[in-house]
């Protein structure tokens, strides 16, 4: 159980708190490609670490990710027309390009170079295996973006979906590798595995990783054997639910 201060500085991940701001170091998946399909279609809002943002695919299929409110009036940009490389503000028609760069301001004079002393708020984004990921810490600490192994399977192999949970990050992280819970939650979708529901109260240990950790879940089964579930966790917030098709899951002797 964490105490008020320990639960405050973790579910924290708005701008300037100690988690959020360790978060922003990592590549984040934001949306789905699907939901800026093609060029100049019109933006998504998306909300990501206590932030409101606007994704739009530009005329030359680059994806921008901006603060959402123009900086000129606070307009939302979520209602702004998608057009010639850029997200124009329906307000007073400031254009921005995918990077945060103002690019027209046409209520001002025509000789005007106010829009070259501006900067909106961007994040860069890359887009793999459907999923638009984005960076949203320091430039200069910008790190690859990781090598998941599905990032390489042909489209046809790969179905990315998104679910909205209503809960902070760490009570969802909390059930991926709450293994005690399969037995009773997840009964009914497990009526081969005889094992589960035979032992609700599994032994649980962790591994440290170079990614962050294994969490490992071991069950007896019977007098001889032990189940033994691994689940792993990779930082900041990810996870990798078992399976039993693959060798995260398997049957040990009780000496192994």
């Amino acid at each position: 159980m964490l105490c008020p201060e320990e639960n405050e500085l973790l579910t924290r991940i708005g701008p300037g708190m100690a988690m959020g701001e360790m978060m922003r170091r990592y590549w984040l998946p934001a949306l789905l490609s699907e939901e800026i399909p093609v060029p100049d279609c019109a933006p998504v809002r998306v909300r990501l670490l206590g932030e409101d943002l606007v994704a739009f695919r530009d005329s030359n299929g680059n994806i921008g990710l901006l603060g959402e409110h123009c900086a000129h009036r606070g307009t939302s940009l979520f209602f702004g027309r998608n057009e010639e490389c850029g997200l124009r503000c329906v307000y007073h028609g400031w254009k921005y390009d995918v990077v945060g760069n103002v690019i027209e301001t046409p209520a001002e004079p025509a000789d005007s170079d106010f829009r070259r002393k501006l900067r909106h708020t961007a994040y860069p984004c890359q887009e793999v295996a459907g999923v638009i990921f984005a960076y949203m810490g320091p430039r200069e600490k910008m790190p690859l973006i990781p090598s998941y192994e599905w990032f390489d399977l042909d489209a046809n192999q790969v179905f990315p979906v998104k679910s909205l949970l209503e809960c902070n990050y760490l009570q969802g992280v909390e059930g991926d590798f709450d293994s005690s819970h399969t037995s009773f939650l997840h009964n009914n979708n497990i009526p081969d595995s005889a094992h589960l529901k035979r032992d609700g109260a599994p032994m649980l240990d962790a591994e440290v990783t170079h990614y962050g950790m294994r969490a490992i879940s071991i069950r007896k089964i019977g007098t001889d054997q032990i189940y033994v579930r691994t689940s792993p966790f990779i930082m900041p917030s990810f996870s990798m639910g078992a399976d039993r098709r693959h060798d995260d899951m398997a049957l040990h002797p009780e000496h192994a």
